[in-house]
Parts: C-alpha cells; sequence; structure tokens
C-alpha cells in the first residue's frame, strides 16, 4: 500500500467496546485503525510508524482475579513485538478498567521488548467510567467525557506531542509538493461553470492528467540526472529532483500561533536554564545527525560513503601509495597518539568517497575518488598537538558501540576503479551536511593561494 500506515490503533477484544473507542478518537478529528482481537494475529499488518497504541489489558480469555497479570502482559508484547513492529515513537494507552496496572505494564515492556522500539510511557483510560459494560455502549448516550478524556491522554505530554507535531507539518509539506504537481498536470481552472453545458461541449481524455503526470515525472527524472541516467536508478532520479521543492517547505516551515503553548511547554520557559549532555548524548546526536548507518545503504558506494582501506594498500604497499608509512602518517598527520600495534586494534584506515556531486548524479564514467581518512575513538586523539591543515577532522560520533573520530585528509588522494570499488562495503554514509563541510574543506586547501612577501 502506498498510503501512510496508520499512526493511531486500537485494539480489544469486545467489539462494542472498540466502537465507542473509535467514535470518541473520531469525535477528535483521528482517524484510527480498529483491530477487533480474536485470538489470532496474522491478519494483523506491521504498521511500523505507529504513535498511539489504545489496548485493552484483557485480551486473553482466562481470569483476572488475584495480581497476576503475566499473560495479559504478553499478549500485548507479543502484538508489539511480533505484529505491529513500530519504530517509535510511541506510547501506549491501557483501555481497560484495571486501569492501576499501567505503570505495570510499563515496566513489563521496558524489559521484555526486543528488536522493537519501546513505548515512552503507558497511560491509562477507565473504560467502566464513559461504558456500561454490561450493555457495552455509552453512559448515558454521552460521548463527550472520553472525547475530552482521549484529548488529555494525547496532550498533557507537551514533549512527545510537540515532536508528532513537527512530523504533521513535515508531511504537510510533502502533500504540499505533490499538490503543486497536480496543479501543473490539470492547469488553471478556466472552466465557466455558470455557462450551460451542450453536446457539442468537448470532453477531454480521461486519461489524459494520467498520461501528462507520466510524462512530466520522467522530465523531473531526466532533467535531474541527465537523459541517459535514468534508468540506474528511476525513483532515485524523482526524488532528487522533488527533494529540493520539499526541502524548501521544510526549511521555511516556521512557528504557528495555534502551536505556540505546545511549544511553550515543550521547551519550557524563556528563563529555562540550559540543561547539560548527559554521557554520550552529544556522540548520539551526532551519530543521528551525520551518519548513515550501512543498514538503510545497502552496499552501494555513494558519495559520502566510508570504506575500509582495501587490503593491497596496507604494510609495505601503503608507503609507496602514499609516500609515507602508515606510523608516521598516524602519528604526525592524523594525530593518533596511539602508534604500530597499539593503534592496530583500535584505530583502522578508511577511504571517503568525494565524488562530485553532479558526476555522482549521472553516473559519470572514471574512476572513484577517495580521500585517505582514519577512523580512531576519542581516546586515541592526541591533545598535545593540532593536526596539520590538510585534514579535515568530524565531530565525535557513537559508531560500533564507542565513541569514534574519522579525520580525512586533502593530502592523500586515491581513485579506485568501479569494479574494484563493487568488492568493498561501506561501513557507513556521511549525511550530506557533514559531507558537504568535507568537501568544502578538501577544495578549500587545494585552491589556497599562496604569495611572496619580505619582511
Amino acid at each position: 500500500m502506498m498510503l501512510p500506515s496508520p499512526r493511531i490503533i486500537a485494539i480489544d477484544d469486545d467489539s462494542e467496546h472498540l466502537e465507542v473507542l473509535v467514535q470518541g478518537l473520531s469525535r477528535c478529528g483521528t482517524a484510527c485503525l480498529p483491530i477487533h482481537f480474536k485470538g489470532e494475529t496474522e491478519s494483523i499488518k506491521s504498521c511500523p510508524q505507529v504513535r498511539v497504541i489504545f489496548a485493552d489489558l484483557h485480551l486473553e480469555s482466562g481470569s483476572l482475579s488475584g495480581q497476576d497479570y503475566g499473560d495479559q502482559f504478553n499478549t500485548i508484547r507479543s502484538l508489539i513485538q511480533q505484529r505491529i513492529k513500530p519504530f517509535g515513537p510511541y506510547f501506549i494507552v491501557l483501555w481497560t478498567r484495571y486501569s492501576d496496572q499501567a505503570n505495570n505494564l510499563h515496566l513489563y515492556l521496558m524489559k521484555r521488548l526486543k528488536n522493537v522500539a519501546k513505548p515512552f510511557t503507558v497511560k491509562a483510560l477507565d473504560k467502566s467510567q464513559y461504558l456500561d459494560l454490561t450493555q457495552g455502549n455509552v453512559k448515558d448516550n454521552n460521548l463527550e467525557p472520553l472525547v475530552r478524556s482521549v484529548r488529555e491522554c494525547v496532550t498533557d505530554q507537551p514533549q512527545f506531542w510537540a515532536l508528532l507535531n513537527w512530523e504533521e507539518r513535515v508531511l504537510d509539506g510533502a502533500a504540499d509538493t505533490l499538490s503543486s504537481m497536480t496543479e501543473i498536470v490539470h492547469g488553471p481552472d478556466t472552466i465557466d461553470i455558470t455557462a450551460q453545458e451542450t453536446s457539442q461541449t468537448p470532453v477531454s481524455d480521461p486519461a489524459e492528467p494520467i498520461k501528462t503526470l507520466g510524462r512530466l515525472l520522467r522530465v523531473l527524472a531526466e532533467g535531474a540526472v541527465g537523459e541517459g541516467h535514468v534508468e540506474d536508478d528511476r525513483f532515485g532520479a524523482v526524488n532528487d529532483a522533488l527533494l529540493p521543492i520539499l526541502a524548501d517547505r521544510i526549511a521555511s516551515m516556521r512557528s504557528r500561533e495555534v502551536d505556540d503553548a505546545l511549544w511553550q511547554q515543550a521547551l519550557g520557559g524563556a528563563n529555562t536554564q540550559p540543561q547539560p549532555l548527559l554521557n554520550n548524548e552529544a556522540e548520539r546526536l551526532n551519530q543521528l545527525l551525520h551518519i548513515e548507518p550501512l543498514t538503510t545503504g545497502g552496499n552501494q558506494i555513494r558519495r559520502g560513503s566510508v570504506i575500509d582501506l582495501p587490503d593491497e594498500f596496507l604494510d609495505e604497499s601503503f608507503s609507496n601509495t602514499f609516500d609515507i608509512n602508515s606510523e608516521t602518517a598516524m602519528k604526525e598527520q592524523f594525530r593518533c597518539k596511539q602508534s604500530g600495534g597499539d593503534a592496530s586494534e583500535s584505530c583502522r584506515w578508511v577511504l571517503v568517497q568525494t565524488q562530485a556531486a553532479c558526476d555522482y548524479a549521472q553516473n559519470q564514467p572514471g574512476p572513484l575518488p577517495f580521500h585517505l581518512g582514519l577512523l580512531m575513538p576519542k581516546s586515541s586523539v592526541s591533545k598535545s598537538k593540532k593536526p596539520p591543515a590538510a585534514v579535515w577532522c568530524s565531530p565525535c560520533f557513537e559508531y560500533g558501540q564507542q565513541v569514534q573520530c574519522l579525520r580525512v585528509s586533502a593530502r592523500f588522494p586515491l581513485s579506485l576503479s568501479r569494479e574494484k570499488t563493487s568488492q568493498a562495503s561501506p561501513l557507513f554514509r556521511l549525511r550530506e551536511q557533514l559531507l558537504n563541510n568535507l568537501i568544502y574543506h578538501l577544495h578549500g586547501y587545494g585552491a589556497r593561494p599562496g604569495f611572496i612577501s619580505f619582511q
């Protein structure tokens, strides 16, 4: 399915209770995927982008007497882990008369969930306050108390909701980009609706808008990568053309008056003191902003990819290739305080793909350009001497369960054939902002002017 996956899910084994909850969400102006749980889970599809899960506690048959809710907790865990598979962030609203179990469920899920995102919190919505549990209908035929409580559950976490507010506006930007395409396809609305239609009124081909859209998509793709390179990656070509339109819409987003109170709560007042980063939060944020993991990029050596230096350039070949032995380069050029055998386990020589953006987009022929870099733990960075001006230094980031730094030198370029490059697998890729900073440094160092002067 090409449409966005559900953001809100409601699960209950009682169809009447489920229907009431869905009605309440609808009154809030929110679409919801209802799941009538009957014990079978095969029909439940993955919803990786879910943000709120409303779930009844009593999904499995059996008594809830006593204090052991393990089977009920495990059913919810199984649904989340094996069927819904959320990427996060999300939270759970326990839709049950046993609302005192919300905190226990949260603790259970934090310990037991594996390979999926864990909920930020578990809240409770006591269905017995809104439903006649013997009849399954709304008390006094009044849905408004439930509507108010649903809104409170969702909005009393401003930090979480502020992120979803940002996500909503980004989705609006993508929708606006598509709408702009539609305007081009259909053209200006010039039909005089007051004019009486006759049998001679020309009728356009109903398939014409689709044909026009296909032609424009092709034009966009060819404009982005060149006529001869669309077939290399059709989606990538169209994405390259639409990205500037979407990026501008996102970059130009500003605060809206309707959202001011939410963001005020989420970030604190104007006099809120700066909060220090804890543990490795700075390095994790740098990883999030600047490092694309291998799992999202496949094995293609893209612009900005970081690969291990091939074995044929190590040891004695290192000196023959770069005109300096590896130990001296590590110590004097890249300012690694470890050397020789001390560095063999923790530091690694890498190459960074630094191809020109237009050459990469159009898949131009020729060997691929790389620059030599050293990936090393933060603890290995020498603090006694600054690196030479030719060396670019990344911010520290988390990689391989360590805090790492990447240093790349403009003095040691290397070209590899595409056949040779195809044998390598990228460790990770530098995202666009950091990559552009690196390439600006490389080009700026190579273009720096020199002059003669006398003192």
